[in-house]
């Protein structure tokens, strides 16, 4: 700091009071702010905004609106079913989706709540703003990211024996308690989770590195996993986040514990062009359309008979060939553990005896323990044989012979 006092020579005394009119144009340029109105301001990066301006944002009343800032999402969007399924028929009728026409009569008294965005019944006269699902029908002008799946709830419940029912058979699936079983399980990890709750597969899916733990408070495997309405896979069948029904199954139904996917590719019906949901979400609801189970279960009588392409008319044949499969596959699985078991017993036994051969028995465990994992392997693909009858069958019956061999 440069102090003034009377001894400071004269050419000093101009640089000090020089440097304190420096300091006080300084500090009036910082009471008036950079528009010299004295308003304070927020900087943020290279902008500068009056924090006074700060409102409620006109969130507009058209979709296009959105474009402005959500464009990518927006796009995306323009292509979906939720986008497209309506169409002005003519004057009297109007197409929704597969139907060929409905009268306008019956779709403002019942279609309107599904199929139109900024629907009202406050008044008891409902009224839309517009024809399809757009970003009013799930967004109400507060942003927000809901990995719940409820939104979707409103409309995919059962309402009519014509109508999709997605939502409550999913309630009752594995999807949905995807996290309790993992909870429930003795090996739970964080691993486990992108493919046990859908915040972590989602975020893999968009190459996320964060960790998920089972502990924490996710959401089990549900509509916003496999769905995306407004991302990059949005135009594909059903807005799925993959190419194919079977890319998506695939994300998750492989590896060692979980591998159905890896063995029913190469098997008969995969060869055959058969797809996943074609035998896991077959249904029929009560109506003329068909609709994907969403409990993924099968239903035999249902799936194998669906159509001439399958067994339709050959469903009691095609059910005794499911009966054999699995029937055989249960009982060589079941000889299989009880000998395999019976010799990890021995040769517990034997190695507690005086001049063991343990080079002998750690070869005898070895041969057991790899004809284990082949036969574990077969059995997470739970389809009990069915996936690959040839291949499984042919892989489980080695198994047994190496440990024959081994006792």
């Amino acid at each position: 700091m440069v102090y003034y006092t009377e001894e400071t020579p004269g050419v000093n005394k101009r640089m000090v009071t020089g440097y304190y009119l420096f300091l006080c144009l300084i500090g009036f340029a910082i009471l008036l702010g950079p528009t010299g109105s004295g308003i304070p301001i927020t900087l943020i990066g290279n902008e500068a905004r009056d924090e006074h301006s700060i409102a409620t944002p006109d969130w507009g009343d058209d979709p296009a609106d959105c474009s402005v800032c959500h464009s990518n999402e927006y796009g995306n969007w323009s292509d979906t079913n939720h986008a497209t399924h309506m169409d002005e028929y003519n004057s009297t009728h109007i197409r929704i989706g597969a139907y060929a026409w409905v009268s306008w009569g019956l779709f403002n008294s019942t279609c309107a709540e599904c199929h139109t965005s900024g629907w009202d019944n406050s008044t008891g006269t409902p009224t839309y703003d517009f024809l399809g699902v757009n970003c009013f029908a799930c967004h109400n002008g507060t942003p927000t990211v809901d990995y719940s799946g409820e939104a979707c709830s409103d409309c995919h419940k059962p309402s009519g024996e014509e109508h999709p029912h997605q939502y409550v058979p999913w309630q009752n699936s594995a999807h949905a308690n995807s996290l309790t079983d993992l909870r429930s399980s003795d090996h739970a990890a964080s691993y486990c989770m992108h493919c046990m709750s859908t915040e972590a597969f989602v975020d893999t899916m968009t190459d996320g590195s964060d960790t998920f733990e089972p502990t924490g408070d996710y959401n089990s495997i549900g509509c916003p996993a496999c769905h995306a309405v407004h991302a990059n896979w949005s135009v594909t069948t059903s807005m799925i986040r993959a190419n194919t029904t079977n890319d998506l199954c695939g994300l998750c139904h492989v590896g060692s514990n979980h591998d159905s996917y890896n063995v029913w590719i190469g098997g008969p019906h995969s060869l055959a062009g058969v797809d996943c949901i074609d035998c896991h979400g077959y249904d029929v609801a009560l109506g003329d359309n068909v609709f994907l189970n969403h409990t993924f279960e099968v239903n035999p009588d249902l799936a194998c008979g669906q159509s001439e392409e399958c067994h339709e008319g050959l469903e009691d044949w095609a059910n005794a060939q499911l009966e054999e499969i699995q029937g055989t596959f249960e009982t060589l699985v079941e000889e299989f553990w009880e000998e395999a078991n019976a010799i990890h017993a021995v040769v517990s036994a034997y190695n507690e005896t005086a001049g063991a051969n343990y080079t002998l028995a750690n070869y005898v465990l070895g041969v057991i323990e790899d004809a284990e994992s082949t036969v574990k392997y077969y059995e997470n693909d739970r389809s009990e044989g069915f996936h690959y009858p040839t291949l499984i069958l042919k892989e489980v019956n080695a198994a047994f012979r190496d440990v024959l061999d081994a006792k």
